[in-house]
């Protein structure tokens, strides 16, 4: 859970944070992995999407699975966590993620008309959030309010401190100047290292004039980085194991190729247009010329496979494999 008070940069902050998570891109100081992003936007869809604007409006992130759902399921519906984890489990089959990203946006628009103060109610919200992150191998975000005049706890029931993995308060850092800069602080962490309080900047992106030429901005978070970040530990619980390096890497080239097939079926793509794509298998060579020779190598590697083809134009996914599942609507 997010919490904090009205205008305060919550929808902001979540947005750039899942905006990251589609891209597979490190975000200020903290490491990040490609997910299927499924936000429900239940209280001002076009504002989140303004609010991801300046994370994916680059060309390149054009493919990114990052899908804003106009309005929101009922989380106290007793069939909510299953239509929801069958949706995103489908789209996580569409994209070749193995991790999806859920956020609901904000927690009181989607619990239809139950009192937030009842701790019954709201266990039963947090239980089936809690449900679909399980079903859907997902993180589940909910965005909610803190008290009035009280912004040290989630507004509402005691249910949401005692039975989330994890709660962030969003306070305004003191002494933050002309700049408007936020703290997010994890005050409850379940099975991962301790975080500390991490800062962004709240500003604005211009992003060209209206039809009667005034300025047009969008909101943006910028992560700032202080030293006192510290990256999460995986779940005691999860045994899973992790693949090498150059396995996850060839498998993150391929899952381009099968979008940028979707998208241009039968073309072929220059490495530089697929590099721009890469996600975060590379982030440790994201911003160095070693970035060019990995993914040179991972395509070279797919093409001894027979999962990729080249010619003189670049290189396509081997056109034997399947580039699309149909999964039907996200309305």
């Amino acid at each position: 859970m997010i919490a904090g008070a009205p205008g305060l940069g919550k929808s902001t902050i979540t947005a750039a944070i899942a905006a990251h998570a589609a891209q597979g891109r490190d975000f200020g100081d903290l490491s990040v992995k490609n997910a299927v992003v499924i936000y429900y936007a239940a209280e001002d869809a076009y504002g989140v999407l303004c609010r991801a604007y300046s994370y994916v409006r680059d060309p390149a992130c054009a493919d990114a699975p990052f899908y804003v759902v106009d309005g929101a399921p009922n989380l106290l519906d007793s069939e909510t966590p299953e239509t929801v984890a069958r949706f995103v489990t489908s789209m996580m089959a569409k994209h070749r993620c193995e991790q999806a990203l859920v956020v609901f946006d904000t927690l009181n628009r989607c619990i239809g008309e139950a009192d937030e103060n009842s701790s019954s109610a709201m266990g039963t919200v947090v239980g089936n959030a809690a449900l679909i992150a399980k079903q859907a191998n997902a993180s589940v975000i909910l965005v909610h309010h803190t008290g009035i005049g009280n912004p040290d706890r989630p507004r509402g029931s005691s249910a949401f401190h005692g039975n989330v993995d994890c709660l962030c308060l969003l306070n305004e850092a003191p002494q933050s100047g002309a700049s408007k800069v936020v703290l997010l602080n994890a005050i409850k962490q379940k099975n991962a290292q301790e975080l500390g309080p991490l800062p962004f900047k709240l500003a604005s992106l211009e992003i060209g004039t209206d039809d009667e030429g005034y300025l047009v901005t969008v909101p943006m978070a910028v992560p700032m980085e202080p030293k006192s970040f510290a990256k999460s530990t995986r779940a005691a619980n999860d045994n899973r194991s992790t693949p090498s390096k150059t396995e996850a890497r060839r498998a993150d080239i391929e899952r381009v190729l099968f979008e940028l097939g979707k998208t241009n079926q039968g073309a072929f793509f220059a490495p530089t247009q697929i590099a721009a794509r890469s996600g975060s298998p590379f982030n440790d060579v994201r911003n160095s010329d070693s970035l060019r020779v990995a993914v040179r190598r991972s395509l070279e590697a797919l093409e001894k496979e027979g999962k990729a083809e080249r010619s003189e134009e670049g290189y396509r996914i081997a056109l034997g494999k399947p580039i699309s599942v149909d999964v039907g609507s996200i309305g």
